[in-house]
């Protein structure tokens, strides 16, 4: 395969995105008609999970193929700076794509490309100018540039909180119609008209603040939201009092209508993503352009999810649905696709190795993925069942997925719990106590602990919850 005849590839990736935060994943309140399209005329993956379901290690998984057990980040870790032996814009790079970078890397230190020849960097809209690791912003600098002084962040609401506010400037100026103005150009403008392209387009949002604006959060303010999910093992939770409670607090239990209007700004958020994605799109494609008949894969990811005040939870880190399972599509336009979904597991692992298929490339050293490129062609894919993640932080936990349960584990407890996410999806009932069950995924995650897990599993003491609360939630 030459240069001139490769296909471009746009990565478009958000921040902080459940699986079930798109129309087509089952939302019925949620309007995402242009990512619902997409995904109908490509493949969409079903089961895709976030093996290290926090920022930093899961766009390393992204950049490398690699596993967290392998990049060596298991835990929101700011601050360290990276020398992967290879990474995907760089691999596309010395094949001659022009490869751009436009929103959130997230990488140390600030301002290294990966791999990109070029970069619009904008890790956060929350401009942090005395920070030794954000001082750079292109996104405030654009901002300046059209006469905005004011910061970004007048709403007052925090990074990871659950609180809500509008957006406080012109409706132009949100952060989502930045980056979707800043795409279209490079993709009209800027680019090499002669290279392939690969661009990755990485959303801040909807990652706190929920700061959508007035139209967009409007229109969900008045749709009757579904409510969280609240499993049996977490109504011990329900029976808490904590007057007090922290913004950016983990563990609830929430106020109601607080939550109500995280589900809605969340929602407002993704919606406006939604619209900026067309835009893009459509900018590409215009009628009468030569463009809209080049070969272009489209694949729209996030690298983790959002628990949203199910059982309880908010942010990430965890292994439950929310925080894990994210969606995931490849679609495009005068490329082979066979429309249809996939209920293979599988993960950021295997976006580098397919975005190199796709690119006729081989990747240079070991990855830990596979190529899903097949599938879009209505072909199998090998399996990657069972799938092994984990997260160090607050709630430490390692789980792993098979065809059908989830098995999570809390090392500072030894407590344990097993759902059946295929006949109950949304975790409300667990299964822990079922011992039948729970030895053989005992017996799976023993070798993946004693490999990569770095942590003592002791059989002997091991505590299987019973579909009651895990106590480790109890001390935050």
């Amino acid at each position: 395969m030459t240069t001139s005849n490769r296909p471009h590839i746009l990565l478009i990736t958000t921040d902080q995105q459940r699986f079930d935060a798109l129309g087509i994943n089952g939302n019925p309140v949620l309007e995402t008609p242009n990512l619902d399209r997409l995904a109908a005329t490509g493949t969409n993956f079903s089961r895709c999970y976030s093996t290290c379901p926090v920022c930093i290690p899961a766009r390393r998984t992204l950049l490398s193929g690699q596993h967290p057990t392998t990049h060596g980040l298991r835990g929101y870790q700011d601050g360290l700076d990276w020398d992967p032996p290879f990474t995907m814009p760089g691999l596309l790079s010395a094949a001659g794509y022009h490869t751009q970078l436009v929103g959130k890397l997230h990488m140390h230190p600030l301002g290294k490309r990966y791999g990109f020849d070029h970069m619009v960097l904008s890790d956060t809209s929350n401009w942090r100018p005395t920070s030794s690791r954000i001082q750079r912003n292109d996104y405030v600098r654009w901002l300046r540039r059209h006469g905005v002084e004011e910061h970004p962040h007048l709403h007052g609401i925090g990074s990871n909180s659950r609180l809500v506010n509008t957006w406080p400037l012109e409706d132009r100026y949100h952060h989502n119609n930045w980056l979707a103005q800043e795409a279209a150009q490079f993709l009209c403008e800027d680019r090499d008209p002669k290279s392939p392209f690969f661009m990755h387009l990485s959303f801040f949002q909807p990652h706190p603040p929920l700061v959508p604006t007035a139209s967009y959060l409007e229109r969900y303010e008045r749709k009757q939201m579904p409510g969280p999910e609240i499993g049996e093992w977490a109504e011990e939770l329900s029976q808490r009092t904590r007057p007090g409670l922290a913004a950016d607090s983990a563990v609830g239990p929430f106020d109601e209508a607080i939550i109500k209007r995280a589900q809605a700004a969340y929602y407002a958020l993704i919606n406006h993503i939604d619209d900026c994605v067309a835009y893009v799109l459509d900018r590409w494609r215009e009628h009468g352009n030569p463009r809209a008949n080049e070969p272009l894969y489209v694949i729209y990811s996030s690298d983790h999810g959002e628990m949203l005040g199910d059982h309880h939870l908010f942010r990430k880190n965890l292994g439950y649905e929310g925080s894990s399972h994210i969606p995931f599509f490849i679609s495009g336009f005068n490329v082979d696709l066979q429309p249809g979904s996939c209920e293979t597991l599988c993960s950021w692992e295997d976006v580098l190795p397919t975005v190199a298929d796709m690119a006729g490339l081989t990747p240079p050293g070991a990855v830990d993925g596979r190529s899903l490129l097949p599938a879009l062609r209505g072909e199998s894919v090998e399996t990657g069942e069972p799938l092994f993640g984990m997260c160090h932080g607050l709630h430490d936990n390692y789980f792993l997925v098979n065809e059908e349960l989830k098995y999570i584990w809390f090392p500072q407890t030894g407590e344990e719990q097993l759902f059946n996410v295929i006949h109950d999806p949304k975790e409300l009932q667990d299964l822990s106590a079922d011992a039948d069950l729970l030895s053989p995924m005992r017996d799976r995650m023993d070798p993946q602990i004693r490999t990569h897990g770095g942590v003592e599993y002791n059989r002997s003491a091991l505590r299987p919850c019973g579909n009651r609360l895990p106590e480790v939630f109890l001390a935050s």
